[in-house]
């Protein structure tokens, strides 16, 4: 049973293949010839059948190399595209050939898109701030890198000052070669109020340079880094209003009267200079000698110096005074006085002096009138200048 299904399976397949090989030989040689074709109907695969019609139209059909058939209306030529240009290429004998067809104009193409550009290294870059980290800094001659900073530069560091040049404009640093060497390298280091930034500075052909990096601070430091800014502007509040306070004190020092009095008198022309005494601050008992300047004259006068001195009167000659020391005391002023007014003035001192026996002070003013420069002295002894 398995031989009868084989030799069927054999039998039936001989039958479907051989025409189908027999056919293909003919196309092939229809090529070869240029101007032949092979029938559509089957050749005699039995030549020795006596059923078969042994004409000479079917002896004809079955040799390739006698005259051509006229075409098979079962298998029509394609018809060309309306506006193609249809030339029929030539047999060796001039004579046309129905089944090939040449256009003159090719047939349309699908046009695929191009492909994208590459994007060049470099460019704008944004990287969050890391202060281990050393970062790279790519410049070209003639282009300019910029830095942009989460806070103001405080101080920039460069390795090598004469291949690149760093401009800081609050948070932003401008970096930029000033050499034509290709392999010029540095480095360089920025300080911020609370950060500090490392670069190493490298050049690169035009093109894939750094046209500007930014710099984030991290998301945990946000808040942190406000605290040192606050504490900065709390300091800078507490400065303004201490100042501000210490002159409101001084000028309570001046209206007030002297805690310590020791009253000294001097004259000049049109000036009366007077020494109150000495008054102590509440806060820091810093000591003060208490000044009062009177114009009676009918200019105004500029106070400019006030001195004070104590001294030792001799022993050998009466007249004759000796100046002691660490007690030698003066400071500047620019003040007007206007006529018929008085101005009071602190001079700092490191201690009360005394006077009486043979010690005493010297008071001595300096000040410029309409006319010229005025000095007017007094003495704890009496004199008077």
């Amino acid at each position: 049973m398995k031989k009868g299904f084989l030799a069927g399976f054999v039998l039936s397949l001989a039958v479907v293949l051989l025409p189908t090989f027999y056919y293909m030989d003919a196309r092939s040689s229809s090529d070869r010839q240029g101007k032949t074709e092979v029938s559509a109907e089957p050749p005699d695969l039995f030549p020795g059948n006596p059923k078969r019609d042994p004409s000479p139209s079917a002896t004809r059909a079955t040799d390739p190399a006698l005259a051509p058939i006229p075409p098979s209306p079962a298998s029509p030529v394609p018809s060309p595209p309306p506006d193609a240009d249809v030339l029929a290429p030539s047999s060796p004998k001039g004579e046309p050939a129905g089944e090939i067809v040449m256009l003159k104009k090719p047939m349309p193409v699908q046009a695929f898109p191009p492909p994208a550009p590459v994007r060049p290294e470099g460019g704008i870059r944004t990287r969050v701030y890391d202060p281990d980290r050393i970062y790279t800094l790519r410049t070209a001659v003639s282009h300019v890198t910029l830095v942009d900073l989460p806070e103001d530069a405080k101080e920039v560091y460069m390795g090598d000052s004469k291949l690149f040049l760093a401009e800081v404009f609050g948070k932003r640093v401008k970096v930029k070669p000033i050499t034509y060497n290709p392999d010029a390298r540095t480095n360089m280091i920025i300080y911020t109020l609370n950060k500090r930034l490392t670069f190493r500075i490298v050049m690169v052909p035009p093109g894939k340079e750094d046209d500007l990096v930014t710099f984030l601070s991290p998301r945990e430091e946000t808040v942190v880094n406000l605290n040192p800014l606050k504490t900065e502007i709390q300091k800078s509040l507490e400065a303004k209003v201490s100042e501000k306070m210490a002159k409101d004190r001084l000028v309570s020092l001046e209206e007030a009267g002297p805690t310590d009095p020791l009253p000294i008198e001097g004259r000049g022309n049109g000036i009366r200079l007077r020494l109150l005494g000495f008054t102590r601050t509440p806060a820091d008992a810093r000591i003060f000698a208490l000044f009062e300047v009177l114009n009676t004259g009918r200019t105004t006068f500029r106070v400019e110096r006030i001195r004070l001195r104590g001294y030792r009167r001799s022993v050998l000659w009466e007249g004759e005074k000796q100046w002691k020391e660490n007690a030698d005391w003066e400071s500047t002023f620019d003040r007007e006085i206007l006529p018929g007014k008085t101005g009071r003035f602190l001079l700092s001192v490191t201690r009360i002096p005394t006077s009486g026996g043979r010690r005493g002070l010297e008071i001595e003013l300096d000040g410029q009138t309409q006319a010229g420069t005025e000095i007017v002295r007094g003495d704890s002894g009496g004199e008077r200048h």
